[in-house]
């Protein structure tokens, strides 16, 4: 997967800047010559540029989209060299322009999610570096200018195909002056394992930066964001239980890092070879594994320290308040410490309509302790018994009442006093068949069903305390009297929904694990089964664990590190993509592969050869004052995969249309994108595709948001020639206007000489309702957060592609963009 950010100009700053060299504004062929000559290019190069020289000169400006009139080509600078050589090490760089990239985390994005970083400051590559597990099978990710001069023969043989300077005027522009950018080479059958990026900065007034990326996958390479992934046999909270990952199915629903049900839209799996972390938080039960690229939503302990020196061995003391009012963020696995605090999110349950008596909670709850049912043949009866100590006589009675009021049968009483025991049986088919239903049967396999863990906290509160009368017992440690409550079960299920419930009720308890194993007693050898031991204590003085209004912040205790090499399973998840394993919170993914994007007149080419697949992901926010002008092309041979995923917030004039030349029989094309306009911006995009193969398809969904006098537009092809039999052709274009100023048009063109193909093709263009705000208002939202959740939901089925920290930036432009937008 090729994917770019663009951070400028959410950092809207300059720094002075010292050029090596810096052309004279305007554009004539004695700039071409000097670019290509500091560059030290070779002459098949030199003349490219100058024969596209020719042809921007002679071609005129576009008039069929926005008004680009104002473009004054004599007034740009075309090539500025801010760095006399290319440096490996951040501490190599120029103290001036290392500061701009530490300021947008440049390098701290390296450390956290990236194989290799590219850097381009103006016109030129200043920064480069690869981790070398990349570059052993062979993958290539350089700056363009390296290329030519490194790999001449794979960048003549693709450089200008896909997009020649004949194309249109801007690529002209682009191949007469193009500097920097990205070449990335993925071998046949190689799957890049971490992220490479590309970052991108104007620094200089009235500049024009001309970009070139050239991206080839070969045959079945696999480029594509890096997915953070769990072992088979982790388990992930489905509401009312665990379940291990490999066997969740599409349309389960999980509990996400909010605390709320969502569905399951496509499991992923994969072979990963790599280190594996495994997490011990204080819960001893609750550790969980993960590849090492896979976020974890945490508190980072170096945070919220108290200003105080470290005491012995301890680790640095923390601010509780600090740590309550801190925001949680997802931070890779391998980037955690011990002492780190993951977050552990409070189910938030869907209250059934009806719910039990309070009798039926507290007979559920004895029965989890001390309860188990049976079928008796030969009777022909349903029989209900409880198994007490000889000594619990009013236990014994508590429960027979209970019995009797809810079943209208009197219970039998037993004592076996060589037993030491007092039995409680009943003969009821319905109580049969209520506590079975409600918490299952046997010891190792009891758990409560999903009605009664989306119970209210009251009536659970009633079922724990009668299973803690049954079964558990009460620690006094001295000479604090410090209170440890503890119960234990043999079902791994029951364990965790007793967790959960007690999170309900305010109290984070951990869980420990008592293997079973065989054993004697009076000379007869048993089998002990494995025991769940929950203990917790009411006094929150003795407890390490901070809990919030939503969530518990559970310290780590312990982090593991071992090789793995074997099948990994991930979730797509509704809405926000998280889910959690062994009740902590994670995303499903990480940073994306990254090349790059676009200023002014930037080119684009990829060649996604058989089986391969590609990924290229942008989120744009350039100042209000530059033109983005970008032609993106791919070619998708047979059974590929080409995906564009296109976000376009800033600029002020954008005309980009991610295109797909669909050659081999099979071959799929994406495009998702959003566009926000406002003010005077004009987003003038869409997509092109063009079906050259059978059984090939397309699809294409466009969002775009005008406000303020903003105007987006949706402009698309799609050609299907002759022979391309059995195609699928998707189009989807939703407009959201804000307010009488704003303007949305769409310029659809199918040009279909196929009959045997299969399109669709719908449009909406709608403004947010009085009606959808008043519903909003009356649960309680404020008018701005009510508008902001329901352009977030517009947007939802393009930003849902984006990687995690894309989705989160694009969710921040837009919060910004909207402040006192709507109304």
């Amino acid at each position: 997967m090729a994917q770019d950010l663009v951070f400028d100009y959410r950092y809207g700053f300059s720094v002075p800047a010292k050029y090596v060299y810096k052309a004279d504004k305007g554009l004539n062929k004695q700039v071409v010559e000097k670019i290509s000559e500091l560059k030290g290019e070779p002459h098949w190069m030199r003349e490219f540029r100058l024969k596209s020289l020719e042809i921007f000169l002679s071609k005129p400006m576009p008039t069929w989209g926005p008004d680009l009139s104002e473009i004054d080509f004599d007034s740009i600078t075309y090539y500025a060299k801010p760095a006399s050589n290319q440096v490996k090490s951040w501490e190599e760089l120029p103290p001036e322009i290392k500061e701009t990239y530490d300021k947008i985390g440049v390098p701290e994005a390296e450390r956290n999610f990236l194989a290799g970083v590219s850097a381009q400051f103006d016109s030129e590559v200043v920064y480069e570096n690869m981790k070398k597990e990349i570059e052993k099978p062979g993958v290539i990710f350089c700056d363009m200018d390296t290329a030519v001069r490194k790999y001449p023969e794979i960048v003549k043989k693709y450089f200008g195909k896909l997009v020649p300077p004949q194309d249109n005027k801007f690529a002209a522009l682009n191949s007469a002056v193009w500097s920097g950018g990205s070449f990335v080479y993925v071998p046949a059958g190689v799957k890049v394992p971490m992220p490479l990026q590309a970052y991108f900065r104007i620094n200089a007034q009235n500049f024009g930066q001309f970009e070139r990326t050239l991206i080839i996958a070969e045959e079945g390479a696999y480029v594509h964001y890096t997915e953070g992934c769990l072992p088979a046999g982790e388990q992930v909270v489905m509401g009312d239980r665990l379940e291990r990952v490999e066997l969740i199915k599409p349309g389960d629903f999980v509990v996400t890092h909010n605390g709320n049900l969502s569905k399951v839209s496509k499991i992923m799996t994969r072979r990963y070879k790599g280190r594996l972390y495994t997490i011990h938080p204080i819960s001893p039960f609750n550790k969980f594994s993960l590849t090492e690229e896979h976020p974890v939503l945490v508190v980072k302990r170096k945070k919220v320290l108290v200003k105080r020196k470290p005491r012995n061995n301890w680790l640095p003391e923390v601010d509780t308040k600090k740590l309550k009012e801190a925001k949680p963020e997802f931070v890779p696995v391998s980037k955690l410490e011990k002492g780190d605090f993951l977050v552990y999110p409070k189910v938030k349950p869907v209250l059934p309509s009806e719910e039990f008596s309070e009798d039926e909670y507290e007979l559920l709850g004895y029965y989890l302790a001390e309860g188990s049912c049976s079928y008796h043949k030969s009777l022909r009866q349903y029989i209900v018994r409880f198994s007490l100590g000889i000594e619990e006589k009013e236990l014994a009675e508590r429960i027979s009442y209970l019995i009797e009021k809810l079943t209208g049968k009197r219970a039998i009483h037993y004592e076996n006093k060589a037993k030491n025991e007092r039995i409680v049986t009943v003969y009821s088919k319905e109580l049969y068949e209520f506590l079975v239903e409600n918490a299952g049967r046997y010891a190792d396999k009891k758990r409560l069903s999903l009605k009664v863990m989306h119970s209210s906290v009251e009536k659970l509160e009633k079922l724990f305390w009668a299973y803690f009368k049954g079964d558990g017992n009460l620690c006094i440690k001295k000479p604090y009297e410090s209170k440890l409550y503890r119960v234990s079960t043999a079902s791994i299920s029951l364990a965790w929904q007793i967790q959960e419930i007690l999170a309900r009720m305010g109290i984070f308890a951990s869980i420990q694990v008592r293997k079973g194993g065989e054993d004697l007693i009076s000379g007869r050898k048993i089998r002990r089964k494995d025991q769940y031991i929950i203990s917790f204590t009411l006094d929150k003085r003795w407890s390490e664990v901070r809990e919030t209004k939503d969530y518990f912040l559970v310290p780590i205790k312990k982090i593991e590190v071992e090789d793995y090499n074997d099948v990994v399973f991930n979730l797509e998840v509704e809405g926000n993509n998280s889910y959690l394993v062994k009740g902590f919170a994670v995303h499903n993914c990480t940073a994306p592969i990254y090349t790059t994007d676009s200023l002014h007149a930037a080119v684009v080419e990829i060649f996604v050869k058989k089986g391969a697949r590609v990924r290229y992901t942008t989120v744009q926010n350039w100042s209000h004052n530059v033109y983005n002008l970008v032609t993106k092309r791919s070619r998708v041979e047979e059974n590929a995969v080409m995906e564009w995923v296109d976000c376009n917030i800033g600029s002020k004039i954008t005309m980009k249309y991610p295109s797909c030349i669909l050659v081999g029989k099979g071959a799929k094309g994406e495009v998702l994108s959003i566009a926000y306009a406002s003010g005077e911006q004009v987003q003038d995009t869409g997509a092109k595709m063009v079906h050259l193969a059978p059984n090939t398809s397309s699809r294409i969904v466009s969002k775009s948001i005008s406000r303020a006098g903003g105007r987006t537009s949706y402009r698309g092809l799609v050609h299907v020639a002759p022979g391309a039999k059995n195609s699928s052709v998707f189009v989807s274009c939703d407009a959201l206007i804000l307010d009488e100023d704003s303007r949305s048009d769409t310029y659809p063109y199918m040009k279909i000489k196929e009959s045997e193909v299969e399109v669709q093709h719908e449009a909406t263009v709608e403004r947010i309702g009085e009606e959808k705000l008043f519903y909003l208002a009356s649960r309680g939202i404020k008018k701005e957060d009510a508008e902001g959740l329901l352009v977030n939901g517009f947007v939802e089925p393009v930003a849902k592609e984006l990687p995690l920290e894309y989705a989160v930036e694009l969710n921040r432009l837009l919060k910004v963009e909207m402040e006192g937008s709507v109304g």
